[in-house]
């Protein structure tokens, strides 16, 4: 374990040397412990507290969303060539589009607030679940679909218990990949605009060169995103067991 995690308390006393030394300016990269008071009364008052619940709900919300939909679309692409010559250019074609572009749209349809971010959210996840699970779904041996059909097996039999366990490496793929993009995506749209959330809590504080409270901030979306990180990887051992014993 200690193997494993030690870059990331060398990191921070790599970064309290360098403001020790005076490598950086202590105003735009506070020590560590300005960055833990900081941390410790913003979570005592309730304040990030707050504002991280708002941040990680609409994020956890569009992903989800987006896993419900995306995981079924990519078993029809999968299993139906209508469905693959109907989606698949359209997200070959829409994946490297900067999603971004589209936000105004987005806030002119759900408005400011929550809806327009777990759409958003939703869109931006959306693509890299279906491109991974269907990856997934036809990466399975044929063989698997032969013994399946020979053994009588129905098309929801076949779904259950051959096609979504042969693709759950492919679909826990996507979803590793999607889930750090959900917290991105509702922190950058918080930021544009936006009365809650971390993304508008650093953008109060930057305006006011508050930098250790910015710092604190970013400390705990690291720290959510690698909480939810290691979950999922617990979710997929637990639905993989040949990848807990690697």
């Amino acid at each position: 374990m200690i193997a494993r995690w030690y870059s990331i308390p060398l990191l921070l006393l790599l970064w309290q040397a360098a403001v020790s030394a005076g490598l950086l300016h202590s105003r735009l990269l506070p020590g560590l412990d300005s960055v833990g008071a900081a941390l410790l009364g913003e979570i005592a008052n309730g304040q990030l507290v707050r504002h991280a619940g708002v941040t990680l709900s609409r994020a956890l919300v569009g992903f989800a969303l987006a896993a419900l939909v995306g995981i079924p679309l990519a078993a029809a692409m999968a299993r139906s060539t209508v469905f693959r010559n109907l989606f698949e250019p359209i997200f070959l074609f829409g994946y490297p589009v900067p999603k971004i572009a589209l936000f105004p749209v987005f806030t002119y349809i759900f408005g400011l607030g929550t809806g327009s971010k777990i759409a958003f959210t939703f869109l931006e996840c959306l693509f890299p679940i279906v491109i991974s699970s269907l990856q997934g779904f036809r990466a399975m041996p044929k063989q698997l679909l032969w013994a399946g059909r020979n053994m009588g097996a129905g098309q929801s039999t076949m779904l259950l218990r051959v096609l979504l366990p042969a693709a759950l490496p492919g679909i826990f793929a996507g979803l590793r990949i999607a889930l750090p993009v959900a917290m991105v995506v509702v922190v950058l749209t918080e930021m544009i605009g936006d009365s809650i959330g971390l993304g508008y809590y650093l953008t109060i504080w930057s305006t006011r060169f508050n930098f250790s409270k910015v710092y604190a901030a970013i400390l705990v979306i690291a720290a959510a995103g690698l909480l939810l990180d290691q979950m999922l990887l617990l979710a997929r051992r637990a639905a993989l067991p040949q990848d807990a014993m690697r």
